[in-house]
């Protein structure tokens, strides 16, 4: 009996996580709309009338901030939910979206389905290399394609009072990592030439403070690396207290 019910649990913990016909095809509709990112329009997009998708859910689709990147390029991030039915239920789905532009034009779009752990990413190619490029001869560094994706989805909240950043020490830290340790500098340094600005301005940060507080003699490339992106000065996805999406900018 024992084994019987353990087996009748497993299916249908398999079937609840497994994808149906349903759902794949919902997907499959939606990622042929992201294809087309030159299109991108948020407002069309829950006009906008799909085979299998039964609506854009408005109440969970919205837009969340904009901020500078380095080459003048703009990143839009949004939260996107769609609706659709399995059967004679209906179901959503949610992908988390970064949209990419220079000069008003938009040329790629990451987006990310937290619950199936899927992303998917669609650019001019040729457009994102130049970038690319641009980074990482600035940086001096040897990022890759794989390596922006990664980056640009990790999810760091910039803060030092909440629960989702480091609570407040004596001396700051972040990911385990105390600003105050020479040892840490390499680690620092890589925060710094990422292609994610919350984690950069950790990175920015813990750089300072092993100078001012531990004579740490700072590079040329690290002054560079500093001024660049505390003049740039990107809108962050910050936290005070119990409050989180908190979207502003460190650097006055």
């Amino acid at each position: 009996m024992r084994i019987l019910t353990i087996y009748i649990f497993l299916i249908f913990s398999f079937q609840s996580f497994s994808q149906n016909k349903a759902e794949i095809d919902a997907d499959y509709e939606m990622q042929g709309y992201f294809k087309n990112y030159s299109e991108f329009n948020l407002d069309s997009l829950k006009q906008k009338e799909f085979k299998h998708i039964k609506e854009i859910d408005s109440r969970l689709t919205d837009f969340r901030f904009e901020r500078q990147r380095d080459a003048g390029i703009t990143e839009s991030i949004y939260n996107i939910a769609i609706e659709y039915v399995e059967e004679k239920w209906m179901k959503y789905k949610e992908y988390k979206v970064h949209v990419f532009s220079k000069n008003d034009t938009i040329f790629g779009i990451v987006n990310y389905d937290h619950y199936r752990e899927k992303t998917n990413h669609f650019f001019d190619f040729e457009k994102l290399k130049s970038y690319l490029d641009y980074h990482n001869e600035f940086y001096e560094s040897e990022l890759k394609i794989k390596d922006f994706i990664n980056q640009v989805l990790a999810e760091h909240i910039y803060g030092y009072v909440c629960g989702f950043a480091p609570v407040v020490y004596d001396v700051p830290r972040y990911d385990d990592l105390r600003f105050d340790k020479k040892r840490n500098i390499n680690k620092f340094r890589d925060w710094v030439k990422s292609f994610n600005p919350e984690l950069q301005t950790y990175g920015v940060e813990a750089l300072e403070y092993l100078e001012k507080n531990k004579g740490l003699k700072l590079t040329e490339l690290d002054k560079k690396l500093i001024s660049n992106i505390k003049q740039r000065n990107s809108t962050l996805n910050t936290c005070s207290g119990c409050l989180i999406g908190i979207y502003e900018k460190a650097f006055k």
